[in-house]
């Protein structure tokens, strides 16, 4: 798996302060910085334009970007944070983290089903415990996301974490029991006794109606011996 590198033109900036960020703003651009490993830090201008195409993308959030600093020397980053207009949701600001394209990332991706299971075709409910799941892997291995297919699972089937076949590179940093995915049985549905209805238990008797005689015959179903006759 190889992610693709995102291109971002970033131009350095040397005004800060809200008044200099509305400026920048109303010019059609939005401040930015870009930090760590050990790097000077960097107040940037950025297109919201490009960055919301990227963060629109098949990976998101997690896309590995080049920023492209105009005389400057280029910056392989990812977007820590960013900030949007509550009504409209545009885009305000962005931070950028530096990373390290040979080393491991820890980052959140989506967790997915595909296929309809054979015990939700027997009226079973599909329910998974998360939607998104932590991965690490190199930076260039970040998957779009995690998908498994739950077509063989049967009724009270469930998957955990050490059932799933990954690609190579790519560790869930789950534990290896915890359930991901569970097909639960229907309920099976009790009949209330209708108003006025007596439940008997199995192997009792009920209790004779108001007013009529009880029958001649005892729990066990024995009948009651009959009375001699009296002598005269």
């Amino acid at each position: 798996m190889d992610t693709t590198i995102a291109k971002l033109k970033a131009e350095t900036r040397k005004d800060w302060g809200k008044s200099a960020s509305r400026r920048l703003r109303r010019a059609g651009s939005i401040p930015a910085v870009a930090y760590g490993r050990g790097a000077e830090t960097l107040s940037l201008a950025i297109s919201p334009r490009e960055l919301t195409s990227i963060l629109y993308s098949e990976h998101g959030r997690n896309s590995v970007i080049e920023l492209d600093v105009v005389g400057g020397t280029p910056r392989t980053v990812m977007v820590k944070d960013f900030t949007v207009e509550p009504i409209s949701r545009a885009l305000l600001h962005a931070d950028f983290v530096a990373v390290d394209v040979t080393k491991p990332l820890l980052v959140e991706v989506p967790f997915r089903t595909t296929g309809k299971s054979k015990g939700e075709l027997e009226g079973g409910t599909l329910l998974t415990t998360m939607r998104t799941v932590p991965v690490l892997c190199l930076p260039a291995d970040i998957p779009p996301a995690i998908v498994i297919d739950v077509t063989e699972l049967e009724m009270e089937n469930v998957l955990k974490v050490k059932d799933l076949t990954l690609p190579a590179g790519i560790k869930l940093e789950l534990p290896a029991d915890m359930r991901l995915v569970t097909v639960k049985a229907p309920k099976m549905e009790i009949e209330e006794p209708k108003p006025g209805e007596a439940v008997v238990a199995e192997g009792a008797v009920a209790a004779p109606a108001e007013g009529e005689a009880p029958k001649a015959e005892d729990a066990k179903g024995d009948k009651k011996p009959e009375k001699k006759d009296e002598k005269k």
